[in-house]
């Protein structure tokens, strides 16, 4: 699994400084190619009464010229590193799925989109073309928030072999070659997460289960460690590897506290499309998760996974 070409979604007016910052360190450690990529478009302009056809096609030209002297220049800079780089900009109305077609036609490897900081609660938002793009992008999704990485890249594989997937080994082992491509990549160290839930005492109703609450709960907790150790043995870790966690409780709490404990810079977490509200979700540990969480996301889907944007 080799990453030779990045696709850098550089939106307009966003300090692109940490997302250009990571992309050339993936470049750089990987000898991969990055192509910077900006979809325009300007209602305001579009809308303009003041414009007949021709003149609104100069003016959407124009627009353009000037992103891609932008990206130019950003390309320049990158260049002088010793990376190949090439840009490509777009007029498109829906960013997502512009950069989706990007993704068809280019085929990268992996693709870079930065995330926005909300300046007074801290947390991260998500407009409806991060959504869109997190659902139907067919690579690699790097979600890029304004927090630099460590010297020596914490990376995180956040594994479930009970995935609401057809074959949950196979997404758990795709994140788990991803990471470890990553960590290969920027000379880091991979780490291993598991979270899951164990069966409330509140939620037991039948009387003969009550009275075996506890081996009820040991019995979930022997599932979940066999599963997982059926996963790692191909990559020499298991249970017992001091690079492996397995965390009880509310996924979407204890991911969060992992993460700040181990001072991870990036997780790798899968995405599973949820029969027939998959448009609406792509995973409810993902949604909850997104805005709070301190480090970077990449999202991975499963091999099988067809986007509904065509090219």
């Amino acid at each position: 699994m080799d990453i030779r070409k990045i696709l850098v979604n550089v939106e307009e007016g966003k300090d692109c400084s940490q997302l250009l910052e990571k992309a050339l360190r993936l470049a750089e450690g990987a000898g991969a190619k990055i192509e910077l990529f900006r979809c325009c478009y300007n209602a305001s302009l579009r809308n303009s009464y003041l414009f007949d056809k021709e003149a609104l096609i100069n003016a959407e030209h124009g627009f353009m010229h000037g992103a891609e002297a932008e990206l130019e220049k950003i390309a320049a800079s990158i260049q002088e590193q010793g990376i190949e780089v090439d840009i490509d900009v777009c007029w498109e109305r829906h960013h997502a799925e512009a950069i989706v077609r990007k993704v068809l036609r280019f085929q990268p490897d992996v693709v870079l989109h930065q995330i926005e900081q909300h300046s007074r609660l801290g947390h991260y938002v998500f407009d409806q073309a991060d959504w869109q793009l997190i659902r139907e992008c067919p690579v690699p999704l790097m979600l890029v928030k304004q927090k630099p990485w460590s010297d020596r890249g914490h990376v995180a594989a956040a594994l479930d072999p009970f995935h609401e997937c057809d074959s949950p080994a196979t997404l758990d082992r795709k994140i788990l070659d991803w990471a470890t491509r990553i960590v290969q990549t920027i000379e880091g160290d991979i780490r291993v997460v598991h979270s899951f839930s164990v069966l409330p005492h509140s939620a037991i109703f039948d009387e003969h289960l009550v009275t075996d609450f506890e081996g009820m709960q040991v019995k979930v907790r022997a599932e979940h460690q066999y599963a997982l150790d059926q996963i790692l043995e191909p990559y020499g870790l298991s249970i017992t590897s001091q690079e492996v966690t397995l965390k009880e409780g509310e996924p979407h709490l204890t991911m969060l506290d992992y993460v700040d404990e181990q001072h991870i810079d990036l997780l790798v977490i899968g995405a599973v499309a949820r029969g027939m509200i998959d448009r609406l979700l792509v995973g409810s540990t993902i949604e909850r998760i997104l805005d709070e969480i301190h480090c970077d996301l990449m999202v991975i889907k499963a091999p099988d996974f067809v986007s509904s944007i065509s090219e």
